[in-house]
């Protein structure tokens, strides 16, 4: 393995330069930077990261934190790729900057704090990336007060200043309402994600928003607590279409879920897009080749994960504005979804 007296002897300098060089580079002379970085190429050296801590007190690695279930071992919902493009797209920039990312899952909500104060106190990460925000998030404001650079994929109701990354679920949820009701639906069912989301609490100021504006009232028989799984919205779905008038379009709470959801249609013998339309939210890749293919809410994954990393970069960087950006959603039509014929 290439060492730093390797590096110093191939470039003719001594082993304190190379030291200042991949400690702090501006330390090091222009000429002589050209003839170190040349030698780490040539002989493929990597500097040590525990190495490197000792002096910068950096990790060079960022934290993330999904919560797993046992039940999410054994699921059999299939193509969830939102996760892995979210992921891709923070790794892309993460590499780009010379850092990795460290994934700890956490079996509950109850274990998850505790994994992030094990993280913080053992100096494992840099930074941390938050997902699954909730209304009085205590991530958020544990983190604040520890002033632990992190980054939120969404927005909290938490009165603290932080950066975050966002998608405007309530402008997705009135864009399908406004597109259900064009197409002649009034009957508009929906199958929520969980309670104490916060994304739940905006989607659903969305609903409203589009049903006023459609000139429709809240039938609460319509509304369903459900989760971003098949068996949530095949369930649901059954309960909608017991109901004396059943609901002829269901916005659900992603993909997977309108997935159970056009399962539990197709076995009542109606048909999607004709006889009940689905809309699902995030735009998984499963979603253009599902049977009848799944008009969406689509959420650019890959993207989102650029921008949570570049925001959280900029932060520990020890940059004074914390970034807050908004995505708009974007609404895919595909055959799922159909005009409102009477019968």
């Amino acid at each position: 393995m290439t060492t730093i007296r390797d590096i110093a002897t191939a470039a003719g300098v001594s082993i304190g330069t190379v030291s200042n060089y991949l400690n702090d580079p501006q330390l090091v002379a222009d000429e002589t930077r050209e003839k170190i970085h040349s030698k780490i190429v040539e002989l493929e050296f990597h500097p040590s990261a525990a190495a490197r801590s000792l002096k910068t007190r950096q990790t060079r690695r960022i934290g993330l934190v999904p919560i797993i279930s046992p039940e999410d071992y054994r699921s059999t919902d299939p193509g969830d790729n939102a996760f892995l493009e979210l992921l891709a797209g923070l790794n892309y920039i993460a590499a780009e900057n010379s850092y990795s990312i460290l994934i700890t899952a956490a079996p509950n909500y109850a274990q998850e704090l505790k994994t992030y104060e094990r993280l913080i106190g053992e100096g494992q990460v840099d930074g941390l990336v938050l997902m699954g925000i909730r209304s009085q998030d205590e991530r958020i404001e544990f983190l604040a007060q520890k002033k632990i650079p992190f980054v939120a994929y969404g927005r909290s109701d938490v009165t603290c200043d932080y950066p975050y990354v966002d998608v405007d679920g309530a402008a997705g949820m009135e864009m399908a309402i406004r597109y259900l009701t064009g197409l002649g639906h009034k009957k508009i069912g929906y199958i929520t994600p969980p309670n104490g989301l916060m994304c739940t609490t905006q989607r659903w100021e969305g609903y409203i928003k589009g049903m006023a504006a459609s000139g429709l009232q809240i039938n609460k028989d319509y509304v369903v607590e459900g989760d971003f799984n098949q068996r949530a919205g095949q369930m649901s779905t059954h309960l909608l279409l017991d109901l004396p008038e059943p609901p002829t379009a269901i916005i659900t709470a992603n993909d997977i879920c309108a997935f159970g959801a056009m399962r539990a249609v197709q076995t009542r013998g109606l048909q999607v897009g004709r006889d009940i339309s689905v809309i699902g939210f995030d735009d998984i890749s499963l979603a253009d080749h599902w049977q009848p293919s799944l008009t969406t809410i689509a959420q650019p994954f890959r993207k989102i994960g650029f921008a949570l990393m570049q925001s959280l970069l900029s932060v520990i960087s020890g940059e004074k504005v914390l970034p807050q950006i908004m995505v708009e959603p974007l609404l895919v039509i595909r055959q799922s979804t159909g005009e409102y014929l009477p019968g």
